[in-house]
């Protein structure tokens, strides 16, 4: 098996299946922004499901004057572009590919964290004073429009959280959609609803703020998702965390790819870059007032022998060191210099 099969293993797999369903929403959205009655249609008699009509409603709506499938055609492009690079970098060992791939994963990421934990979650639990007058705005501008995003995400806030408008019902007041609707109050979202049929428990609802109109007049949407988050505050950072999990491992395994080393090895091999060099230190001796100690030692160089046999008795040796006294020259014992003459 390869060094970095199981990293090679989840991404390919990872990736294959993000590039599946970028092919599958881009073609849904290509299908719709053509013809939604025929996707409707063909999708209905082979899932036989309502949640088709529900995927073509929201394909079809529109972010103020943008169509939806203009934003999510992009995004599912975008989403099968990082997967292929993900792809070629797992199976052809592309590390451009990989890198791209690496660039690509963090900004959607970055992106999408920055846009639903920070603008949404975070400033709505800080109660920050901007976001309450956005959300306003967005009432004022943009309610009441068919087909409108925005329109869509404030009833659905409405009737599940059961308020009305960011503030009371007063933010209805002077709107587009109290001109179109002079004999309302405040939109049927904010009363008081049948679970089973969305029908409102009063007839009187929308049309007067006093108590019999059984509605939600006076609860403000902000405070209730405040609430609702401080309320599940635990199980946010517990998907904070699990995404920044996710996201650790799959740059671990880009990482070690890149590398072309076992996970284990590549992170340890990283650190070891980082962690200061180990100096192997001698032992300091402590300086001796000895005069040996002090003193230089120089080791003489080997001395010749030299063997003389004499002429006189053939069986008697010498043998000597002759001392040099310049080059050529060499002085012999008195005795053996008798011997040699």
């Amino acid at each position: 098996m390869h060094t970095v099969g199981l990293p090679r293993t989840c991404l390919g797999f990872t990736n294959m299946l993000f590039l599946i369903f970028g092919v599958v929403g881009c073609v849904i959205c290509v299908w719709c922004a053509v013809n939604t009655d025929f996707f409707r249609e063909v999708n209905y008699t082979v899932t036989k499901s309502s949640l088709v009509s529900a995927v073509a409603n929201f394909v079809n709506l529109k972010l103020w004057l943008t169509p939806m499938t203009t934003i999510l055609i992009p995004l599912a492009v975008l989403t099968i572009l990082t997967s292929c690079c993900g792809i070629l970098g797992v199976g052809c060992k592309m590390k451009c590919a990989i890198k791209s791939y690496i660039f690509l994963v963090t900004v959607l990421s970055s992106t999408a964290f920055w846009l639903f934990f920070i603008s949404g979650i975070y400033n709505i639990y800080t109660n920050n004073e901007n976001t309450l007058k956005y959300m306003r705005a967005t009432i004022q501008s943009n309610y009441g429009k068919q087909n409108d995003l925005i329109t869509h995400v404030w009833d659905y806030i409405m009737v599940n959280y059961e308020c009305c408008g960011a503030v009371d019902y007063k933010d209805f007041i002077n709107t587009n959609w109290h001109r179109a609707n002079l004999d309302k109050l405040y939109p049927v979202q904010c009363c008081k609803l049948n679970k089973t049929s969305l029908v409102p428990l009063s007839k009187d609802c929308t049309k007067t703020h006093e108590p019999e109109a059984q509605a939600n007049t006076n609860i403000s949407c902000f405070n209730t998702l405040r609430i609702s988050i401080k309320e599940n505050k635990g199980k946010m950072i517990f998907y904070i965390i699990l995404i920044g999990l996710l996201y650790t491992i799959i740059m671990l395994f880009a990482y070690c790819i890149i590398r072309g080393e076992p996970l284990i090895k590549a992170i340890a091999g990283n650190l070891s870059d980082l962690l200061p060099k180990h100096q192997e230190h001698s032992n300091k001796e402590v300086p001796s007032n000895s005069s040996l100690d002090n003193m230089m030692f120089a080791e003489e160089p080997p001395k010749k022998v030299v063997k003389v046999v004499s002429a006189m008795n053939p069986f008697q040796t010498y043998q000597f060191t002759p001392s040099v006294h310049h080059a050529g020259s060499k002085t012999y014992p008195q005795s053996i210099r008798s011997q040699i003459k």
